[in-house]
C-alpha cells in the first residue's frame, strides 16, 4: 500500500480495496472497490499484490501515479490516478494486459464493473445529467435531478452525494459521452452501494487482453465540506485547471468564424457556401476582425481542395494561403480551419492510402457522398489504424501552415462494425462490434486530440455538438472543448412550416432572441467553465444589437460569427472598445463561479462573474423600466467602466441602478 496527500484528502492506494478516499476536516472515509472483470468466465478480485510504479508531474499542478498488480489469473492490472495538490477530484483508470491469453467475456450481458462505494444512511443524492437535448433550444442542457427517484440506471456522468451527518459531499463521474438516454455506463444502487457499471460497448465477448490491453474510460472521485453546491464549484475549478494536459482549450479567446456569412450568401445572395472562400475575402474580414479584437479568426468549410489530404485549395488561395497567415500573424492573432475527421475524398492519398478503414455496415459500403460542395468523399473509421495518420495530418498543418485552431465537425457516434477495426475482434457479433464502435470512437477523438497536443501544446480542438445524437459529456473535455451552439433551432423544431428557398434555421438575425437560445447554455457553468461551450454571437448592427450580443458573449462563450465587411465603423469601434476591456478582466471572469438571477428572455437576467473583486456583471431587461441589483459578492470599486444606462452606488454594499428600454442590457466590469 502507498499514499498521497494533499490539503483536502489523503489516498490510501492498494490492499483490499483501490483506495481509500479520507477527507480532510471530517471522519469520512471512503473506500473505492477495484474494478471487477469477467475473464475466461470467472470474475477477477482484487489483485494478490499491488505496489507503486512511477510517481511523476506531468505539469506543474498534475501529477501520475501510477501503481501495477498481478490478478490470480496472472493478467496485470494497472492503475493510474492523476491527481493535484490544489483540488479535491481525483481522475484514475485501469489498465488489463496479460502475457497468456486471457479473454474477456459475458455470461449474458457485459459484467465489468469500474468501482464501488458505500453512501451514508443519511445523505441526498443527486444525477448531474449532462447530455439531455432540448429541442426549444436546439441544444444540450444540464440537469440536476434526485437519483434513483425515477430511473434505476443512471446515465449521469456525475453523482454528488450531500452526507448529513458530516456535512461532507462526495462526488463520483465517469468520462465518456452519448445523448441521454443512450446509455452505456450507468450507476446503479444496490442497498447502500452505488456500483459504476459497463452496459453495452464497453468490450466485446472474447476481447484477447494480450493481444489489445483493455483501457478503461477515465473515472472521478472526489470530496469536500460543505453542500453540493459548494461540490459545484470544486468540480468547476478541476475542470478549468486541472482535469486536462491540454490547458490552451480553457483559455478566454475571442472567436471569430466565417460561416455564418456562407450560410447568407447561400440563402440571402443565393449563390452557394464556397462563393466566398477565396483569399480577397479572407484578408478583408481578417482586417476587420483584427479592430473588433477578435483573437482566432476561423476559416469554415471549403478552405481545403478536398477531403482526407486536407490541402489548401489553390484555385481560391492561389499563395496557399500565405497572405492570410502572414496578416493574422502580424496582428497577433491565430489561425482556425474547419475538419470532418471522418471522411476522406474519394481520390485523396489517405483513402488510397487506408483503404481498410473505410466504415462498412453489416458488410455493406457506402456510396460516397459530398462535403459541403467539395469532392465526393467516403467514411472513415477513427476507431482503426487511420486515428494516427489523422492525428498525423493536423500535426503537419500546424507546421505548414500554423493553424492552432481545429473546428471539428460531422461526427456521428454510429456506422461502423467492421471486426477488423479496434472494437471488434472474430469473436464479436455485429451487433457488438457496432456498440463497441459508438463506445469507442469519443475515446479515439481524445486519442487525436492528445497526440496533436503532445507535440503542440498551443494547438485547441473542439468539437460541433450542435446537432443531437453526439458524444457529449465528460470524455471529450478532458482533451478539448465544445462548439456548443450555432443558428440554434430549426423551424422544423417548433411544427412551423419552412418558407421556400430561405434558412431553415429561425435565429439568424440580430436582436435578443438569438441571444435568449444562445444563453441557456450557460447552464453547464455551475459545473463546467462557460468557456468550454463555445457559442457563436452575430455582429450585426444596429448598436442595441450588438451590445446585448457583445454583453451575452463575455460570459464565457466567446464566439462571433457574420458578415464582417457589412458592420458600420461604429458598430467596429464598439466591439472594440468594450472587448478591449474584457481582455483585461477576461481570466477572472473565466474563473469566477457564476451567480446568476432570471433566466433567458425573462424579465430581468443578471450574471454576476466576479474572481477577487473583478470581472463583470452583466444585466440583461425585456420590458421598460428602472430595476435595482445589488451585487451579491465583492466587487473592486476604484475602476470601474460602464457600458449601458446603470447608475452605481456604494453604501454599505454595492447596488446597481439599471433604466432599461424594451430588450436592452449594460454592462459593468470591475478591474
Amino acid at each position: 500500500m502507498f499514499n498521497y496527500k494533499n490539503d483536502y484528502y489523503s489516498l490510501y492506494i492498494g490492499g483490499d480495496q483501490a483506495f481509500v478516499y479520507e477527507v480532510h476536516g471530517s471522519s469520512e472515509k471512503i473506500p473505492f472497490s477495484w474494478p471487477r472483470f469477467e475473464i475466461n468466465g470467472k470474475q477477477t478480485s482484487a489483485p494478490i499484490s499491488f505496489t507503486e510504479k512511477n510517481r511523476k508531474n506531468l505539469t506543474d499542478s498534475i501529477v501520475s501515479i501510477v501503481g501495477e498488480g498481478i490478478l490470480e489469473n496472472g493478467a496485470t492490472l494497472q492503475m493510474e490516478l492523476r491527481v493535484s495538490q490544489f483540488s479535491p477530484i481525483v481522475r484514475f483508470r485501469y489498465v488489463l494486459t496479460s502475457e497468456n491469453e486471457l479473454i474477456m467475456t459475458k455470461t449474458e450481458k457485459e459484467t465489468l464493473t469500474y468501482f464501488e462505494y458505500t453512501t451514508s444512511e443519511n445523505s441526498d443524492l443527486t444525477e448531474v445529467r449532462l447530455s439531455g437535448y432540448d429541442y426549444l433550444a436546439h441544444s444540450y442542457q444540464l440537469e440536476e435531478l434526485k437519483a434513483f427517484e425515477f430511473e434505476s440506471r443512471l446515465m449521469g456522468p456525475i453523482l454528488a452525494e450531500h452526507r448529513r451527518d458530516s456535512d461532507v459531499s462526495v462526488l463520483t463521474a465517469y468520462e465518456h459521452g452519448s445523448q441521454y438516454p443512450d446509455k452505456f455506463i450507468v450507476f446503479e444502487q444496490e442497498n447502500q452501494n452505488i456500483v459504476l457499471r459497463a452496459l453495452r460497448g464497453n468490450y466485446w465477448n472474447g476481447l484477447s487482453v494480450k493481444e489489445t490491453p483493455y483501457e478503461s474510460v477515465w473515472l472521478q472521485a472526489g470530496a469536500v465540506k460543505g453542500s453540493v453546491d459548494d461540490l459545484a464549484r470544486a468540480y468547476r475549478e478541476f475542470q478549468l485547471k486541472y482535469c486536462t494536459l491540454n490547458p490552451e482549450s480553457r483559455k478566454p479567446y475571442i472567436f471569430y468564424n466565417t460561416w455564418a456569412f456562407q450560410e447568407r450568401n447561400k440563402f440571402y445572395n443565393k449563390t452557394t457556401y464556397l462563393a466566398s472562400m477565396n483569399k480577397d475575402r479572407m484578408e478583408q474580414e481578417v482586417e476587420i476582425a483584427h479592430k473588433m479584437g477578435v483573437d482566432v479568426f476561423v476559416i469554415d468549410t471549403g478552405w481545403f481542395q478536398k477531403t482526407g489530404d486536407w490541402e489548401v485549395n489553390i484555385n481560391e488561395f492561389p499563395d496557399g494561403m500565405k497572405s492570410v497567415r502572414e496578416k493574422l500573424e502580424k496582428y497577433g492573432m491565430k489561425l482556425g480551419l474547419w475538419f470532418n475527421p471522418t471522411v476522406a475524398a474519394v481520390t485523396s492519398k489517405l483513402l488510397k492510402n487506408y483503404p481498410q478503414s473505410v466504415k462498412k455496415y453489416n458488410g455493406k459500403d457506402y456510396n460516397p457522398s459530398s462535403i459541403w460542395e467539395t469532392e465526393e468523399s467516403l467514411p472513415m473509421c477513427i476507431v482503426s489504424e487511420y486515428w494516427k495518420a489523422f492525428a498525423d495530418t493536423l500535426i503537419e498543418l500546424v507546421d505548414k501552415l500554423g493553424v492552432t485552431y481545429f473546428k471539428w465537425d460531422g461526427i456521428g457516434m454510429y456506422g461502423c462494425n467492421r471486426r477488423d477495426h479496434f472494437h471488434g475482434g472474430e469473436s464479436a457479433t455485429e451487433d457488438e462490434s457496432h456498440d463497441c464502435y459508438a463506445f469507442q470512437s469519443g475515446i479515439y477523438m481524445s486519442k487525436i486530440i492528445d497526440r496533436v497536443c503532445a507535440v503542440h501544446p498551443e494547438a485547441i480542438i473542439d468539437f460541433d455538438v450542435t446537432e443531437g445524437g453526439r458524444y457529449f459529456g465528460l470524455g471529450f473535455l478532458s482533451s478539448g472543448k465544445y462548439f456548443a451552439i450555432n443558428n440554434g433551432p430549426y423551424y422544423g423544431n417548433y411544427d412551423i412550416s419552412i418558407p421556400n428557398d430561405v434558412w431553415s434555421n429561425i435565429f439568424v438575425f440580430p436582436g435578443p432572441a438569438r441571444t435568449w437560445v444562445c444563453r441557456k447554455e450557460l447552464c453547464y457553468d455551475k459545473w463546467i467553465p462557460s468557456i468550454l461551450f463555445m457559442t457563436h454571437y452575430l455582429p450585426d448592427d444596429p448598436e442595441k444589437s450588438q451590445l446585448i450580443n457583445i454583453a451575452s458573449l463575455i460570459l464565457g462563450q466567446n464566439g462571433i460569427w457574420g458578415d464582417l465587411l457589412n458592420i458600420s465603423e461604429n458598430g467596429v469601434a464598439l466591439f472594440n472598445k468594450v472587448l478591449t476591456v474584457y481582455k483585461r478582466v477576461r481570466d477572472d471572469i473565466t474563473e469566477a463561479y457564476p451567480h446568476v438571477i432570471g433566466t433567458p428572455g425573462a424579465t430581468f437576467e443578471v450574471h454576476e462573474k466576479l474572481n477577487n473583486g473583478r470581472g463583470a456583471i452583466v444585466l440583461f431587461g425585456n420590458v421598460n423600466g428602472t430595476y435595482e441589483y445589488r451585487v451579491h459578492g465583492s466587487a473592486k470599486t476604484d475602476n470601474i467602466t460602464v457600458f449601458g444606462n446603470v447608475k452605481v452606488e456604494d453604501d454599505n454594499g454595492l447596488t446597481l441602478h439599471v433604466t432599461f428600454g424594451e430588450h436592452n442590457c449594460a454592462i459593468v466590469f470591475f478591474e
